[in-house]
């Protein structure tokens, strides 16, 4: 594991990670923001959805493929580059994530209210795999990849409805979010204080897009 490497590559190996699975779970989060936006705005502007029916509906179910892809990707338990081979990672390196390592990482004078915290021991990266681990619905988010965004299961091509009686309810949604978001955060803020907020910048381009359409069809029936 990579507990053998020298510490300044330790650290930059801890870096890179942050990165990339900070912006695939940002990616997921988007997926999420903006299947649920779609979904809202039916209740106002239904009329300028169907406009461009087609386009609405491929997009809605592109991002639900996307949604169950990735949940299954970051959530994996064996996966290479998942959330539980992060803290794997963590596990084997805490002495990076110590009190005095972020102290002179960032140069923090004592009583700096930054150093008041509670170390990452075993019992931190324990407790945040067990809360991963009783996550119920990402059985359910395997089985959707598994049987039919991954591959066609003969069960689920003919019987769609089993497909729709296993779709992710909005909390499911939320809690994968906010459970790999706290997790990395965790560690993230313990290494160097950086905290990341997973959410699509530009969430609200939907919103103008049919706001305009919305004022325009007024104008011209108005």
């Amino acid at each position: 594991m990579s507990g053998s490497l020298p510490k300044p590559d330790i650290e930059r190996k801890f870096e890179e990670y942050r990165h990339f699975l900070v912006y695939e779970a940002t990616r997921l989060a988007s997926f999420v923001a903006l299947f649920r936006k779609l979904h809202e705005r039916r209740g106002d502007r239904l009329e300028e959805i169907n406009i461009a029916p087609a386009f609405f509906q491929v997009v809605t179910e592109a991002l639900l493929s996307g949604i169950v892809l990735w949940v299954d990707k970051l959530f994996d338990e064996h996966g290479k580059r998942s959330i539980f081979n992060f803290l794997t990672f963590v596990e084997y390196n805490r002495d990076i994530l110590t009190v005095e390592q972020i102290k002179r990482r960032k140069s923090y004078p004592d009583g700096h209210w930054m150093l008041n915290r509670n170390p990452i021991t075993l019992e931190t990266v324990k407790e945040d795999r067990e809360r991963i681990q009783r996550l119920t619905c990402l059985q359910n988010f395997k089985t959707l990849r598994d049987k039919f965004y991954a591959h066609f299961d003969k069960e689920y091509f003919f019987d769609r409805e089993r497909m729709r009686e296993m779709a992710p309810t909005w909390g499911d949604l939320d809690e994968v979010v906010e459970v790999i978001s706290q997790v990395i955060n965790r560690y993230s803020v313990a290494y160097d204080g950086q905290e990341f907020s997973l959410q699509l910048a530009n969430i609200n381009d939907l919103d103008s897009l049919l706001n305009r359409v919305y004022r325009c069809r007024k104008t011209n029936n108005g």
